[in-house]
């Protein structure tokens, strides 16, 4: 690997880790509907660290292994049919990850993402069942805005904003696998049906990552974040012959 100045290391190691994980699955009814709540418990000792900087979609290693790190989290996830003949699901996840660069004592990783919800619920008309509705929830808190390349992390601490999306989706079942029908265009399909959707339904303006921008008279840098797509409208025909 290259360092800062363009010189190859080649003694650099590979990073090393021991991970311990506890999980546990357990299957029980509500309703008289089956449900499933997945649960795991982790924590990960890493030596031989090579730190990165990352901005953009660039991400620079230091070419060296001058850092140990940790981290340990929790993810847990609910699913089961909370409307009859649908899969829904509820997760929670917490993540705590630092890291120890030449003994300078611990700060966050570039990953070290604190908390994420999520939830996907689907739903359907009883009158009109082959006509079905999904909605998906997402909220993550912001993970580090990393630093320029190969500038000193420890001066750069901050983080980018929550991470919040929601969207929405309804379809219809135009060819169920499971019916026989008498028109003849039907017949040429197992399955058929059509939907329409909204991605980031509230047009939530999430940043991914900075570009950094130094200021030529004061020479400090700035960080200017990248966007995610804003909200999507999205139009789906699926077929199966």
């Amino acid at each position: 690997m290259r360092d800062s100045s363009g010189v190859v290391q080649p003694d650099v190691k590979a990073q090393k880790s021991i991970h311990f994980v506890l999980g546990n699955e357990y299957s029980f009814e509500i309703w008289e509907r089956p449900f499933k709540l997945v649960t795991e418990a982790y924590y990960k000792h890493l030596t031989d660290v090579n730190p990165y900087t990352l901005e953009n979609v660039r991400i620079r290693y230091r070419a060296k292994n001058n850092a140990t790190a940790y981290a340990y989290g929790l993810d847990m996830r609910l699913n089961g049919e909370f409307i009859p003949g649908t899969e829904s699901w509820f997760s929670f996840g917490f993540l705590k990850t630092e890291e120890n660069i030449d003994n300078q004592g611990n700060i966050a990783r570039p990953t070290d993402q604190r908390l994420k919800f999520g939830a996907l619920f689907q739903d359907y008309m009883k009158a009109l069942p082959d006509l079905k509705m999904y909605l998906n929830l997402v909220y993550n808190t912001g993970v580090p805005g990393g630093s320029p390349s190969y500038a000193n992390p420890y001066q750069f601490q901050n983080r980018l904003p929550d991470y919040k999306r929601a969207d929405v989706g309804i379809s219809y079942l135009l060819v169920d696998p499971n019916k026989t029908y008498n028109t003849a265009w039907k017949q040429r399909f197992k399955e058929l049906s059509v939907g329409f959707e909204i991605f980031n339904i509230f047009n939530a303006q999430n940043s991914i990552t900075n570009t950094w921008v130094r200021d030529v008279y004061s020479k400090r840098q700035f960080a200017i974040p990248n966007y995610l797509t804003p909200r999507v409208f999205n139009v789906r025909l699926s077929t199966r012959f």
